[in-house]
């Protein structure tokens, strides 16, 4: 009698080894768990084992029998094939321990069986060219393969589970999201835009507080807050200031001139002069002519860049202001004699780009892009009463870093404009599409 310890991540696995190595007439004697390995030998990250010893009876070696088949398809093949499926579709329920247990029991049973068949045809080689196999190596070579087999199989459900826990936090999380992401489209804010505000506020709100709307509404408002650059009011400053007010047509550059023009002279008391370089617009020139009688502010008529510098340089008044034609923003030659009448004068001159609130995102852009030839000091939000969105004239001023001075929602002078500031505008954002 002689005895033997085998060594295993398992008891089964254990018993497994001692009766493949020395046969079924081995005697299991104890057990114990045991660590081995680790960082210098102090234990740390040691992997734990089942330290199996056995005794083994002193026989003689019984007569090596042909190589036998071994076939792998009885009896337990169709529930290691359920086993397997269940635990792709369904990875919660412990899956590592179901399928170690049915990988082992479908190794032990297929190698009970094959010792039961007698049923291997001769070799037709020569004996001296047979390649002796003996049992005890195709049974090892078979664990291998099934431990190999079962490390991949451990791997690609570890991965499945991974993107299944990864998929499920999005999708939660993009519950709570989904409005928040419909008041922003509402603003014609593109795909990447929202996502990009939507993302920077969940990287900002703990996943405690991703159920609470308020948390999230109100880090919204503070990250498009930061994202919202007022220039202030239009004041005196210590020398004459010239404005030129620019934009497509039809935004109402000329009411917006006369509002402010209103403010400044009748309830600031400053001295304020109108200039109009609109030589293509009739209509426009009379209406301010008649703002400047009713408020008694003088007004030029220019047609002229020579005659446009002598006016703005022998003129005493505080604040200037210019009203411009409309120009498309698809006609560059246009807006290039506007800028003819800026670079001809000495004066320094603020530019004041008028943008309607109800034009879509890619005209934007397209205005924007276009009147960039002339650096835009400053940006007024027109005609906000028409629409119930602000956010895509805030997301393309931010997009091309310009400043927002005024906003105006309606047509009565000069009552109908405030002065731009970031919380109010937060708020037409998204407490018009709250509603």
């Amino acid at each position: 009698m002689r005895y033997v310890k085998i060594k295993a991540r398992t008891y089964n696995e254990a018993m497994m080894k001692l009766k493949m190595e020395h046969g079924d007439d081995a005697i299991p004697i104890s057990h114990k768990n045991v660590k081995e390995g680790g960082f210098f030998n102090t234990g740390l990250f040691a992997r734990d084992f089942v330290e199996l010893t056995a005794a083994i009876p002193d026989v003689k070696p019984a007569k090596l029998k042909p190589k036998k088949n071994i076939d792998l398809t009885v009896g337990t093949n169709d529930n290691i094939n359920e086993l397997l499926k269940q635990v792709i579709e369904k990875p919660e329920s412990e899956p590592h321990k179901k399928l170690n247990t049915g990988l082992e029991q479908l190794l032990t049973q297929s190698i009970l069986q094959s010792k039961k068949q007698e049923d291997v045809k001769p070799v037709t080689k020569p004996a001296e060219e047979q390649k002796v196999e003996t049992a005890d190596t195709s049974y090892i070579k078979l664990e291998k393969e099934f431990n190999e087999l079962k490390a991949l199989l451990m791997n690609l459900v570890e991965q499945k589970q991974e993107r299944l826990s990864s998929n499920i936090c999005q999708d939660s999380s993009d519950i709570y999201f989904k409005p928040y992401k419909e008041i922003l489209r509402k603003n014609d804010m593109d795909d990447e835009e929202c996502n990009s505000l939507l993302d920077e506020v969940k990287r900002n709100v703990s996943s405690e507080d991703m159920k609470d709307k308020y948390k999230i509404e109100k880090t919204l408002r503070e990250l498009i807050k930061s994202r919202i650059v007022v220039s202030g009011p239009i004041d005196r400053g210590k020398r004459k200031r010239v404005l030129m007010f620019v934009g497509p047509t039809g935004v109402g550059k000329t009411t917006t001139m006369a509002k402010l023009g209103a403010i400044l002279s009748l309830r600031q008391g400053l001295k304020v002069s109108f200039i109009t370089i609109d030589n293509y617009r009739i209509a426009a020139t009379e209406q301010l002519k008649k703002y400047a009688e009713i408020m008694r502010i003088p007004i030029h008529v220019v047609t002229d860049p020579a005659d446009f510098k002598e006016i703005v340089e022998n003129e005493k008044a505080d604040i200037i202001m210019v009203d411009t034609s409309g120009r498309s923003h698809r006609n560059d030659l246009k807006i290039a004699e506007i800028k003819n009448f800026v670079d001809n004068c000495t004066c320094e001159i603020m530019k004041i780009l008028c943008v309607s609130a109800n034009t879509k995102r890619s005209d934007l852009v397209d205005v924007f892009k276009a009147y960039d030839i002339l650096h835009i000091d400053s940006v007024i939000i027109t005609k906000v009463d028409e629409t119930s969105y602000i956010g895509n004239v805030i997301s393309v001023a931010d997009k091309y870093n310009k400043p927002i001075s005024y906003i105006t929602n309606g047509q009565e002078v000069p009552n109908d404009i405030a002065i731009a500031e970031p919380d109010m505008m937060v708020n037409m954002i998204l407490e018009s599409t709250m509603r």
